[in-house]
Protein backbone atom coordinates (compact mmCIF):
# COMPACT_ATOMS: atom_id res chain seq x y z
CA UNK A 1 0.00 0.00 0.00
CA UNK A 2 3.17 2.28 0.17
CA UNK A 3 2.27 3.62 4.09
CA UNK A 4 5.09 1.71 5.86
CA UNK A 5 8.33 3.75 5.46
CA UNK A 6 10.26 2.04 7.87
CA UNK A 7 10.65 -0.82 10.39
CA UNK A 8 12.75 -1.16 13.84
CA UNK A 9 14.17 -4.04 15.00
CA UNK A 10 16.14 -4.79 18.74
CA UNK A 11 18.86 -5.75 17.93
CA UNK A 12 20.96 -8.55 16.19
CA UNK A 13 24.43 -8.55 18.36
CA UNK A 14 26.44 -6.37 17.12
CA UNK A 15 24.59 -5.06 14.21
CA UNK A 16 23.18 -1.12 14.18
CA UNK A 17 22.65 -0.89 10.67
CA UNK A 18 19.81 0.49 8.51
CA UNK A 19 19.16 -0.91 4.85
CA UNK A 20 15.91 0.09 2.52
CA UNK A 21 14.34 -2.88 1.13
CA UNK A 22 11.72 -2.58 -1.76
CA UNK A 23 11.32 1.31 -0.19
CA UNK A 24 10.80 0.07 3.44
CA UNK A 25 13.97 1.05 5.47
CA UNK A 26 14.94 -1.92 8.57
CA UNK A 27 17.35 -0.40 11.57
CA UNK A 28 18.83 -2.57 14.03
CA UNK A 29 18.52 -0.83 17.66
CA UNK A 30 22.14 -1.44 18.07
CA UNK A 31 23.93 -3.07 21.00
CA UNK A 32 23.24 -1.17 24.57
CA UNK A 33 23.64 -4.48 27.02
CA UNK A 34 26.90 -5.17 28.84
CA UNK A 35 26.01 -8.59 29.78
CA UNK A 36 25.91 -11.04 27.03
CA UNK A 37 28.19 -9.58 23.92
CA UNK A 38 30.46 -7.04 22.59
CA UNK A 39 33.91 -5.92 21.52
CA UNK A 40 36.58 -4.73 24.00
CA UNK A 41 36.91 -0.97 23.48
CA UNK A 42 33.43 -0.66 21.31
CA UNK A 43 30.87 2.03 23.05
CA UNK A 44 27.41 0.42 23.51
CA UNK A 45 24.62 2.70 21.42
CA UNK A 46 20.77 2.91 21.41
CA UNK A 47 18.82 3.99 18.30
CA UNK A 48 16.89 6.92 18.60
CA UNK A 49 13.47 7.12 16.51
CA UNK A 50 12.39 11.16 16.06
CA UNK A 51 9.28 11.35 14.17
CA UNK A 52 7.94 14.65 13.09
CA UNK A 53 4.10 15.12 13.42
CA UNK A 54 1.91 17.37 11.64
CA UNK A 55 -0.58 19.31 14.01
CA UNK A 56 -3.29 20.26 13.26
CA UNK A 57 -6.17 22.61 15.49
CA UNK A 58 -7.22 19.89 17.80
CA UNK A 59 -5.01 17.02 16.92
CA UNK A 60 -2.03 15.34 15.32
CA UNK A 61 -2.66 14.57 11.47
CA UNK A 62 0.34 12.86 9.53
CA UNK A 63 4.06 12.03 9.49
CA UNK A 64 6.37 14.95 8.24
CA UNK A 65 9.19 13.03 8.43
CA UNK A 66 11.49 10.18 10.20
CA UNK A 67 15.40 10.53 11.80
CA UNK A 68 17.11 8.08 13.57
CA UNK A 69 20.57 7.98 14.43
CA UNK A 70 22.41 6.35 17.80
CA UNK A 71 23.52 7.09 20.54
CA UNK A 72 27.20 6.00 22.21
CA UNK A 73 27.85 5.16 25.87
CA UNK A 74 30.60 6.90 26.19
CA UNK A 75 31.79 9.98 28.03
CA UNK A 76 30.31 12.28 25.79
CA UNK A 77 27.32 10.80 24.52
CA UNK A 78 27.95 10.60 21.02
CA UNK A 79 25.95 11.30 18.13
CA UNK A 80 26.48 8.86 15.38
CA UNK A 81 25.16 7.93 12.18
CA UNK A 82 22.25 10.36 11.45
CA UNK A 83 19.90 10.26 8.65
CA UNK A 84 16.79 10.94 7.64
CA UNK A 85 14.66 7.88 6.89
CA UNK A 86 11.30 9.73 5.06
CA UNK A 87 10.41 13.36 4.64
CA UNK A 88 7.24 14.20 3.10
CA UNK A 89 6.85 16.41 0.32
CA UNK A 90 4.78 19.77 0.20
CA UNK A 91 4.60 19.44 -3.60
CA UNK A 92 4.41 15.95 -4.09
CA UNK A 93 0.56 14.23 -3.17
CA UNK A 94 2.15 10.64 -3.53
CA UNK A 95 4.17 10.69 -0.77
CA UNK A 96 7.73 9.67 -2.21
CA UNK A 97 10.54 8.56 -0.18
CA UNK A 98 13.18 11.12 -0.36
CA UNK A 99 16.98 9.36 0.41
Amino acid sequence: MGDVKSVFLGHDHLNDFCGNLNGIWFCYGGGFGYHAYGRPHWPRRARIIYSELKKGQRSWLEVDSISTWKLLDDEKLSKIDEQVIWRHSTDDSDHRVYL
